[in-house]
């Protein structure tokens, strides 16, 4: 047994393997956030960019988006400017054009000026696009990682995912310095990466959850929730104290340095792990007989049109849809809200921006360990108990959207209201988050991939969405009432669709498709 296994013999290994999860997903966020922090001090503010006179802004002590002069300040401000800039519908024809006088100011900028943390003279519309750039690589992206699971396993599918993600970070500054299509390709490729990431690590939880502990699994996924959090406040102090490009490169080199202990500390399956003790390994593979294989399923036996013509899974499918649409909605578009409509900072800091991401975290923790208690008594069914976990992952969140946009100008319940949305949402660990593990251990990985590149696409949806109601009517709160009831009714509707359709029973094609003699 190896030296590290010795020493920690004391820690069960599957807790370990939780641990590493967690911090997988957490250090995908940070590859994921770069872009969206650091746009701002890395493009020159230029004229009418900021936001106008709104309905609050005499009444709020905060003062709008126009007042702010600060770095941090205007970070977080940055998702509001460029989910704007996204929507533009001159996009597409200025994008063909390349704004002729921006790239003469970029091709202006020598040698001698790389690496000074100078801002470029690039258009409103491109930095929208070096945003959006993740989305394209990441929808695409979970697809492939549930294949590449099952293909390679998720250990190697990961390790070498986060060192490519990581190697593309580090070197971004560099490409932003060279041409804006560099570090655009630069951003296709790591939202590639953090697409592989979930489904993979879904079919770790598939290999290594007890049916008793699973919630609490599937919790550790939310390590993405607390990499938003960490993440803001560290590159936004980075960006601020030192320079931009210090913003590319310290979670860069944190990836790499986690990566050697994913290489180190996680492994496939309890049969592949060279440290876990016979007492352990027994309790898990028994545990989990009759559902999942101790052998890895290949890809010609994976059934594909099982899993397709599934009514089950098709239901999940909307239900995570209705999820994801819920928390891309809070990403892409409360900034905006509170800014534009109500002329109000939504944080004074970072750790105040993330606090709403800590409520997810935290409420997920209790919601998955009060979920495996129930479980463990069976006090109700599996599928009774995933439908009333969707009260609290889709219906109330849904409630308190609606509630934000009726509570005018208040600072204090604004933020009430969307602390308890993305709190109440962190049920999703015990609903459309497991649920995928119940219908096929065998292939959790591919199903999360094929529910993951449906539910990104909101990403895409909910920008035009918002600016074709709301943007283009100066951001009247009425108009942004229309996109809360819009998005609540999303949410609530594919919960709906669930309780009619899901169940958490095992599938007949959990075992994959008979070989042929």
């Amino acid at each position: 047994m190896p030296d590290i296994w010795k020493l920690l013999r004391w820690i069960p290994v599957r807790a370990i393997i939780c641990v590493m999860m967690f911090t997988a997903c957490w250090t995908s966020y940070m590859c994921r956030l770069q872009m969206p922090i650091l746009a701002v001090p890395m493009i020159r503010e230029k004229a009418g960019e900021a936001g106008s006179a709104n309905a609050c802004q005499n009444s709020n002590g905060d003062g709008g988006a126009a007042g702010s002069n600060g770095d941090v300040r205007r970070i977080w401000q940055s998702t509001d400017v460029l989910m704007h800039d996204i929507v533009d519908e001159q996009w597409s024809r200025r994008l063909r054009r390349q704004d002729d006088a921006d790239d003469h100011a970029h091709e202006k900028r020598t040698m001698t000026e790389w690496f000074t943390g100078n801002p470029f003279d690039w258009s409103p519309s491109l930095r929208g696009q070096l945003l959006a750039a993740y989305a394209y690589g990441n929808v695409p992206g979970n697809l492939i990682g549930g294949v590449l699971a099952i293909k390679f396993g998720p250990r190697q599918t990961i390790l070498w995912t986060s060192v490519l993600a990581a190697v593309v970070s580090l070197v971004s500054p560099l490409l932003a310095n060279v041409h804006w299509g560099f570090l655009m390709a630069s951003r296709v490729i790591v939202g590639l990466t953090g697409g592989i990431t979930f489904p993979a690590c879904h079919t770790l939880v598939a290999k290594w959850a007890p049916p008793d502990e699973k919630s609490r699994f599937v919790w550790s996924l939310l390590g993405g929730t607390f990499g938003t959090i960490f993440t803001y406040p560290m590159i936004a102090a980075l960006a601020e104290k030192i320079n931009w490009e210090s913003g590319w490169y310290v979670p860069s080199l944190l990836l790499l340095f986690w990566c050697f202990f994913w290489w180190l500390l996680a492994y496939d399956s309890p049969n592949e792990h060279p440290g876990i003790t016979d007492e352990e390994k027994n309790y898990i593979i028994s545990s989990q007989a009759g559902t999942v294989r101790a052998e890895r399923p290949t890809l010609k036996e994976t059934p594909l049109g099982a899993i397709f013509t599934s009514i089950p899974f098709i239901s999940l499918i909307i239900c995570h849809f209705g999820n994801l649409f819920l928390l891309f909605f809070y990403q892409n578009s409360m900034m905006l809200y509170l800014t534009k409509a109500l002329g109000f900072q939504l944080t004074k800091g970072g750790l105040l921006a993330s606090l709403p991401w800590f409520a997810r975290m935290l409420f997920g923790f209790f919601f998955s360990w009060g979920g495996d208690i129930v479980k463990r008594k069976q006090i109700v069914s599996l599928t009774a108990f995933r439908k009333s976990a969707m009260i609290f992952s889709h219906l109330l969140p849904g409630v308190c959207l609606i509630i934000v946009g009726y509570v005018g100008c208040s600072f204090v319940l604004a933020n009430t209201f969307l602390f308890l949305a993305l709190g109440f949402n962190g049920a999703a660990s015990i609903s459309n988050l497991s649920n995928n593990q119940d219908l096929s251990p065998n292939f959790a990985g591919f199903l999360y991939g094929i529910m993951n590149t449906v539910g990104t696409t909101t990403g895409m949806i909910i920008p035009p969405m918002v600016e074709a109601i709301a943007g283009k009517h100066n951001n009247a709160i009425e108009q942004w009432q229309i996109v809360f009831w819009i998005g609540a009714s999303v949410c609530i509707v594919s919960m709906i669709i669930y309780i009619l359709g899901g169940s958490a029973q095992i599938q007949p094609w959990n075992e994959g498709k008979k070989p042929r003699a």
